[in-house]
């Protein structure tokens, strides 16, 4: 029986298998554990339809809220509000004549923005 032994070559090539599988198996982890992030994103914006929903119409009545003011007594006073459902709106003034009304409901804010200096006042008479 001839005993034949290892060379130094035959004994690599088993290493660079391990460590080729290893590479592989840690991309594919690293594949895999990327596209359970994006998808728990998108889970989380899809879960909270409701409050953005709300938070954009706080914001909207926040306008309303704004324009009336504006129209009925010549003034934009409406800072903040509070709605049945419980969102809620802040009017802030970022220019003269140019306001911002944020609207919230839980984790969802959105925005909306009016400009009164390109409308026209409700006082201005009409020529036929």
């Amino acid at each position: 029986m001839i005993i034949r032994a290892k060379t130094k070559a035959e004994g690599v090539k088993g290493q660079v298998m391990l460590l080729t599988a290893m590479l592989v198996s840690a991309i594919v982890i690293a594949a895999t554990s990327l596209a359970g992030l994006l998808t728990l994103y998108q889970l989380r914006q899809v879960t909270d339809v409701k409050g953005s929903g709300a938070a954009i119409f706080a914001a909207d009545a926040g306008v309303e809220c704004l324009a009336y003011d504006r129209f009925a007594s010549g003034t934009a006073e409406c800072s903040r509000g509070v709605l049945n459902n419980g969102a809620s709106f802040v009017t802030t003034s970022t220019a003269p004549g140019v306001y911002v009304s944020i609207g919230t409901s839980g984790r969802s804010s959105r925005a909306l923005q009016i400009n009164f200096n390109n409308i026209a006042s409700s006082t201005a008479s009409s020529t036929p």
